[in-house]
């Protein structure tokens, strides 16, 4: 797939000011692999479960795929994983937001990033304050084979409003 000049300047844009994480000295696995279980071949294995619940400015976000390192979570919900990058989607309609989010995600396969920050906001300013962009990467992220886990960020990096996002390669 080729990326044409419009989307190039879309993305260039929504990362405009953006500026590398503060890193801490917090060791984690350079690839960890978990056990791998025979599974069956059924319509649940082949495709994770997609949330289609509505979440609320409130409700946490929370998935992982079957087989994830627990402590590798735990750490990931307590926010003990440095983000290495982070894509801030104010401001952006559902349409620019996914393919922004799909550019992001390459981005962070092509430098290896391990762990990313989601800033999706709360929704205040969504009609019926709803979080628009909470939902769509609740139900988008799980599509994305990279995607290892992702969760409600820790309030320092943003709380409601924003998710950690484990990636594997």
């Amino acid at each position: 797939m080729t990326i044409d000049e419009k989307d190039k300047d879309l993305f260039r844009r929504a990362v405009t000011g953006a500026r590398p994480l503060a890193q801490k000295e917090t060791k984690i696995p350079a690839n960890p692999h978990p056990k791998k279980t025979p599974r069956k071949k059924t319509s649940h294995s082949i495709a994770p479960q997609i949330p289609t619940d509505e979440l609320t400015i409130g409700d946490p976000l929370s998935f992982s795929r079957g087989g994830s390192d627990q402590r590798l979570l735990k750490k990931l919900r307590r926010g003990e994983i440095p983000p290495q990058a982070e894509l801030d989607l104010h401001g952006h309609t559902v349409s620019e937001a996914r393919l922004i989010l799909e550019q992001f995600l390459r981005h962070c396969r092509e430098d290896r990033i391990r762990c990313a920050l989601i800033i999706h906001g709360k929704g205040w300013r969504s009609e019926g304050f709803k979080p628009v962009l909470k939902n769509q990467l609740n139900r988008w992220l799980p599509g994305f084979p990279e995607v290892v886990a992702f969760c409600t960020a820790k309030p320092k990096h943003g709380g409601m409003g924003a998710a950690y996002v484990l990636l594997d390669y």
